[in-house]
C-alpha cells in the first residue's frame, strides 16, 4: 500500500520487494516511536489550528489504540504496507476518514524516520549503559575478591611478570566504566529532534519544533533542515563507532577467557551452561558461548562498514539511506544480546590459585630483582644487564613485598577509586 500513489495500474510485486526490502520486517523496532512522535506531532498541528480540539484528541485516541493493538498482536507490519509510517497514515484513515489524513501534514517520512531512529537508539542507548554498569560491577566484586591471588602476567603471549586476578579483573572494570562516559556523551550528541524538517527543505507551515522536542525529551532542534537529511546515518555510524568499545573489550576478555581455560593454562573455569560438546568427540567441552561473544565484535565492524559506505552521497535525501536502519537495528541487538550475558558469566568464574602460583616461576620475576639492585643504587640499565647476564645469585622470593608498588600495578590497584566512579554512574543512570 502506497500513500504516495494509491491508483496505480502499472505494479511490480518484484519491484516493490526489492524497494521495500527488510523495511517492514525492521520497522517492527521502530513502529512504537513512530506512533509516540506522531502523538508529538498532532500536539504542534493543533497549536497553529490545522487540527482543532476534538480532531486532535480523536487522532490521539487512535494513535493510543494503534499502539495497544500492536503491543497485544492485534495489529500486525505486513507487506501490505510499505512502512510502518504508511500503516500509520492507513489505520488513521480507516478509523477516522478525512481527519486521519490530516496526520501527514507539515512532515516527510524522511524526518519521521528519523525522529523514530533517534528515540529508538536513545532508548537502546540507556539499555546498553544499565549493562555496563551491571558488567562494571561484577568485574569490580571479582577484583576485589581475587585482590592479591597470584596470577602470571604475559606479554606477546609469553610469560612476563607476577601479577593477580585482582589486575587482570580489574583492567576490565576499568574500561567498561570509560565505556560508560563514551556512551554517556554520545547520548548528548545524538539526543536533538530532527521533526518538522519534512524531506530537507522545511515547509510551508509555522510548524511549532519546540513542542516536539519538550514533549519527547529532547535536549534541542536540529536546526537546518538539509543538515537533518545529511545526518541520517552519520549519527547512526558514530553509534555503532561507540557501540564498538564495550563489544571490544568484550571480545578481549573473550581471548583471555578462551586460552584461560584451555587444558594447556587451565587457570579458570566456568559452569557447563556455558559449554557444548562435540559430535564426534566425546572428550570435548567447548567454550562455544565464549567464542561467539568473541566474534560477535566482527559483526557489528561490519555494521560499521556498511553505514560507512552507504552515506558515501552528495546532500540531501537518497534511497540508498533506507539501507542504515539495518546496521544499526542489527548492531545494537547483537551488542544487547551480547553483553546480557557477561555480568552473569563473569561471576561464575572460578580461578585455580595452585595452577597460577605454580606458572609464576623465577625467570618471571628478574624485573623484580633489577629493582631490587635499583633500590640499592645500582643505574637501572647496568642493574638489568647484571640480571639479563644472571650475574646476580640471589633469587628473589615469590613473595616480595610490593607495598611501594607504582598506582595501578598489581599490587596498588586503586580500586577505590574505580568504585567511586562507579557509584557516580549510579547518580548519573
Amino acid at each position: 500500500m502506497k500513500v504516495w500513489n494509491q491508483k496505480a495500474k502499472d505494479k511490480s510485486s518484484l519491484i516493490d520487494n526489492f524497494l521495500s526490502g527488510e523495511d517492514i520486517v525492521l520497522d517492527k523496532e521502530l513502529f512504537l516511536y513512530d506512533i509516540k512522535a506522531s502523538i508529538a506531532h498532532v500536539h504542534e498541528l493543533k497549536e497553529i489550528n490545522i487540527l482543532n480540539i476534538s480532531e486532535s484528541k480523536k487522532i490521539i485516541a487512535s494513535l493510543n489504540k494503534l499502539s495497544k493493538l500492536f503491543k497485544e498482536n492485534k495489529f500486525r507490519l505486513t507487506t501490505k504496507y510499505e512502512d510502518c509510517h504508511s500503516a500509520i497514515e492507513y489505520f488513521l484513515s480507516k478509523e477516522l476518514g478525512p481527519i486521519g489524513k490530516k496526520i501527514h501534514t507539515g512532515r516527510s517520512r524522511n524526518d519521521q524516520i528519523m525522529v523514530a531512529m533517534r528515540l529508538y537508539m536513545r532508548e537502546k542507548l540507556d539499555e546498553i549503559q544499565s549493562l555496563n554498569i551491571k558488567i562494571t560491577k561484577s568485574f569490580i566484586d571479582k577484583a576485589e575478591k581475587h585482590l592479591l591471588d597470584p596470577m602470571p602476567g604475559y606479554s606477546h603471549l609469553q610469560r612476563a611478570m607476577p601479577s593477580t586476578w585482582g589486575m587482570w579483573f580489574g583492567a576490565f572494570a576499568e574500561s567498561f566504566l570509560d565505556n560508560f562516559d563514551l556512551l554517556l556523551n554520545l547520548r548528548s550528541w545524538i539526543n536533538i529532534n530532527p521533526l518538522g524538517t519534512a524531506a530537507g527543505y522545511g515547509v510551508n507551515l509555522p510548524i511549532k519544533r519546540d513542542i516536539s522536542t519538550k514533549e519527547l525529551n529532547f535536549a534541542r532542534k536540529q536546526l537546518n533542515s538539509l543538515y537533518v537529511q545529511n545526518s541520517r546515518g552519520k549519527f547512526e555510524l558514530e553509534f555503532v563507532s561507540s557501540l564498538k568499545q564495550p563489544m571490544l573489550d568484550t571480545r578481549k576478555f573473550s581471548w583471555d577467557m578462551s586460552i584461560f581455560l584451555s587444558q594447556e593454562f587451565n587457570l579458570l573455569s566456568i559452569p557447563s551452561k556455558y559449554l557444548t560438546g562435540s559430535s564426534i568427540m566425546p572428550n570435548k567441552s567447548n567454550p562455544d558461548v565464549i567464542e561467539i561473544m568473541r566474534a560477535n565484535y566482527a559483526l557489528l565492524a561490519g555494521c560499521y562498514s556498511e553505514l560507512e559506505n552507504l552515506i558515501s552521497l552528495p546532500s540531501g535525501y537518497h534511497r540508498d539511506l533506507q539501507l542504515t536502519k539495518r546496521s544499526i537495528i542489527y548492531s545494537i541487538n547483537c551488542a544487547i544480546q551480547t553483553l546480557d550475558l557477561l555480568p552473569d558469566l563473569v561471576r561464575s568464574i572460578k580461578v585455580n590459585l595452585q595452577q597460577s602460583q605454580k606458572f609464576i616461576d623465577q625467570g618471571m620475576l628478574m624485573t623484580d630483582q633489577v629493582y631490587e639492585l635499583v633500590q640499592r643504587g645500582i643505574p637501572f640499565r647496568d642493574a638489568y644487564i647484571q640480571v639479563k647476564t644472571n650475574s646476580v645469585q640471589d633469587k628473589t622470593s615469590k613473595s616480595l613485598s610490593r607495598k611501594n608498588s607504582s598506582s595501578g600495578s598489581a599490587y596498588n590497584l586503586n580500586l577505590k577509586i574505580l568504585k567511586s566512579r562507579y557509584k557516580k554512574l549510579l547518580k548519573v543512570k
